[in-house]
């Protein structure tokens, strides 16, 4: 008895040294409450496209060495194969149904859903952002919490519609890299955004090696994870950070005939990785088996931070670090997109360690392990499963998708710009929806014609969309598109019966009447303008408001436009030019520190709108500056009117004027000259103001000179027979 109650003692003492070099081996997985926080969400990027998940044909090095240094989760699944819904559920730990963004399009987060940046601020974080599409721009909601949120989309592109919406991610991790840096040795949460795989695939030079050019961009992306890893390192903030590398969700590339992503959730355009570097790379190396959800980064991040996850769908992973096995717990996925922009069945999937089934009019099973290409479907085969499946899937999925708020025609276009399609169907469909497997080869058919269409090839996208809309005449989206593809090729008769059939099938289809709208101001007839713009202002109140403002300054009639602009921008504060028509009003009736103030504030609203110049805008605020007596401004203000609009008239005779009242005549005269001098397109209308500026600030001599200049280039126009 003595003896076997020495034998235990040793045994229990081998024991505890065992314990201890486990232990110190394998230190716990935090939590870390002095630890910043990274987040790098590298968009539409699966996870079998990347060698640490066994692809042998891609080049990811900064990645490759972030998971030696951490940990690699096996299976980690998106709720949305979406951009904007899937980051909610990234920041929120919430499923879609419960924060609400179901769509790109027509959704927004809603304030209070305490998402990550909230949770860390609160707990005395910093907190900063840089992203690099449109389509996560601060109006989404989704920029809550962040101290500095980059959303400034600015690019070298400036040829491609494209490149308007999104930016090379180069100068993200540059702004996010800055803003880290100058934290010194406080706390942070970092987000930074990459869109490089996101289609089209355009790889730098520098990638441009690789078979896939999906692959390519991919690598790209990768070498600005590295880029963004090293300025960590020098700033010595990263041994001390906890840094998780994921993706909001992957990309068709073909596999079930999507080439991209949004309309199927399939595991290629679900299944996303998940790569985790623990301060001071602790645990590296380690790889964890089992379904994790997208709901459940935000929940893990804040665990292994210290920081409470209460409230969320999803769970923390900080356990399954330690033990290499995450629970066996279904993950829900959902993709409305079908449902929302063609009237066909919306989709939803279950996902476990061993099946995956997915919700549609004709519902699939796979055995993701023995076929994770999810080729045959075992639905007839094992009736049981997939019944249970369904059922947890009604469970979860929590009732009927609200619809989408009417989404105003710029932003719309702004989002087709990047290839995200546009306008929801006219009404809710009744009886048996299609099934998105059956309408495929359509949705193909159509990204294709839009593809042709941004691409400029107007030619071969009227054809496409002709093809496409014979056997699916139902799609409004691809009419639309093919009455401003017809207008561009100068067909005008047929662009207008395309929108006009567009506006039959879906009266409130905003987009359709200001398109309507616009080609009837830009032939005269203006009543029919009119009208039209205002059918749009049930769906989209601030532009069409704000249309109709511009047709009725156009027409001489600003005591008219007033009104409409101030609905414009009570709908909608960030109407630039309807604040301008509310200045111009102010202005005509001498109000001109308050026509100054909503200059101002239309330049502002301009301004967050990269790229948007409101002609005349400097030039008025000139102008009521200059009579206010505050001469230097309004020169510098008629200067940024000359640099956004060098063939304007407004700022060049502006200046002119001004420096007519400072008595310097020559000054003046020289930059009246540039009103045709600078414009090698010069018309009679321009020398015509040249002559009439002169005149009226009573430089006779002048005005004789140019009157005499535009005679001989227009002999036959009446106005230039005298000088004055």
């Amino acid at each position: 008895m003595a003896a076997h109650r020495r034998l235990s003692g040793r045994a229990a003492a081998l024991v505890a040294v065992l314990i201890v070099v486990v232990c110190r081996r394998s230190p716990p997985a935090g939590p870390f409450p002095a630890a910043s926080v990274v987040l790098v969400s590298i968009d539409t990027l699966r996870a079998d496209h990347l060698p640490v998940y066994g692809y042998a044909a891609g080049s990811t090095p900064a990645i490759d060495t972030l998971a030696r240094e951490g940990i690699v989760f096996e299976d980690v699944y998106s709720q949305c194969p979406l951009t904007l819904p899937a980051h909610a559920s990234m920041f929120t730990g919430l499923l879609p149904s419960h924060h609400g963004v179901r769509d790109n399009m027509g959704f927004a987060l809603d304030p209070g859903r305490r998402p990550l940046a909230v949770r860390l601020h609160a707990a005395g974080l910093d907190t900063g952002a840089a992203v690099s599409a449109y389509v996560l721009r601060r109006a989404t909601g989704i920029a809550e919490g962040f101290d500095a949120y980059d959303d400034a989309i600015e690019t070298d592109r400036a040829s491609q519609a494209m490149a308007d919406q999104q930016r090379d991610g180069a100068a993200a991790v540059d702004s996010l890299a800055r803003w880290v840096e100058a934290r010194g040795g406080r706390r942070f949460f970092a987000f930074l955004h990459l869109y490089e795989p996101h289609a089209p695939y355009t790889p730098p030079p520098q990638h441009r090696h690789h078979a896939r050019p999906y692959d390519g961009e991919i690598a790209y992306a990768d070498e600005l994870v590295g880029r963004f890893v090293d300025r960590l390192r020098a700033a010595g903030r990263l041994d001390g950070a906890i840094l998780a590398v994921t993706s909001d969700h992957g990309e068709g590339l073909g596999d079930h005939g999507e080439k991209e992503h949004g309309f199927f959730v399939y595991r290629e355009a679900v299944r996303v990785p998940l790569v985790v570097r623990l301060p001071e790379a602790r645990r590296a190396g380690t790889r964890v088996l089992g379904i994790v959800a997208q709901v459940d980064v935000p929940a893990t991040l804040l665990d292994l931070a210290g920081v409470a996850f209460d409230g969320m769908d999803g769970v923390s992973q900080r356990t399954a670090m330690e033990t290499g096995r995450a629970p066996n717990r279904p993950v829900y996925t959902e993709t409305l997109f079908p449902r929302y922009h063609f009237g066909w069945s919306d989709l939803a999937a279950a996902t476990d360690d061993h099946l995956r089934y997915i919700r549609a009019p004709r519902p699939e099973l796979y055995d993701v392990r023995a076929d994770p290409g999810e080729r045959r479907n075992l639905i007839a085969e094992r009736p049981a499963p997939a019944a249970a499946m369904a059922a947890w899937l009604e469970r979860t999925g929590s009732g009927a998708a609200p619809a989408p708020s009417a989404v105003p025609a710029d932003v719309r276009d702004k989002l087709a710009a990047l290839g995200y399609v546009g306008a929801a169907p006219a009404r809710a469909a009744t009886g048996p929806l299609p099934d998105p497997k059956e309408k495929v080869a359509a949705y193909e058919a159509y990204r294709e014609a839009t593809g042709l269409r941004r691409q400029g090839k107007d030619v071969e996208a009227v054809a496409a969309f002709e093809r496409l809309l014979a056997g699916n005449p139902g799609m409004l989206d691809a009419r639309e598109a093919l009455g401003l593809t017809l207008f561009r090729l100068g067909r005008e008769a047929q662009a207008v019966a395309a929108l006009e059939a567009v506006v039959a099938g879906d009266p409130r289809r905003a987009s359709a009447h200001l398109e309507l709208a616009r080609i009837h101001a830009l032939r005269g007839r203006r009543d029919q303008a009119e009208r039209e713009a205002a059918q749009a202002a049930s769906a989209d109140p601030g532009q069409a408001y704000e249309t109709l403002a511009a047709l009725l300054v156009e027409a001489g009639r600003l005591v008219d436009a007033v009104p409409f602009a101030r609905r414009a921008v009570a709908a909608d504060p960030a109407r630039a030019s309807a604040r301008f028509v509310l200045g111009l009003g102010l202005q005509q009736a001498g109000r001109y520190e308050e026509a100054l103030a909503e200059y101002r504030r239309a330049d502002e609203a301009r301004r967050r709108e990269r790229g948007l110049i409101v002609p005349g805008l400097h030039a008025r605020t000139a102008d009521c500056l200059a009579r206010l007596g505050r001469e230097s401004e309004a020169e510098a203000e008629f200067r940024r009117e000359i640099e956004e609009v060098p063939y304007s008239s407004d700022g060049r005779v502006g200046l002119a004027i001004l420096y007519r009242s400072q008595g310097r005549d020559q000054a003046a005269r020289d930059e009246l000259a540039t009103v045709v001098t600078a414009n090698p397109r010069a018309s009679a209308n321009d020398y015509w103001t040249v002559v009439r500026t002169l005149a009226g600030l009573g430089d006779v001599e002048a005005a004789r000179e140019w009157a005499a200049r535009a005679r001989a280039t227009f002999p036959s126009d009446p106005r230039f027979r005298s000088p004055s």
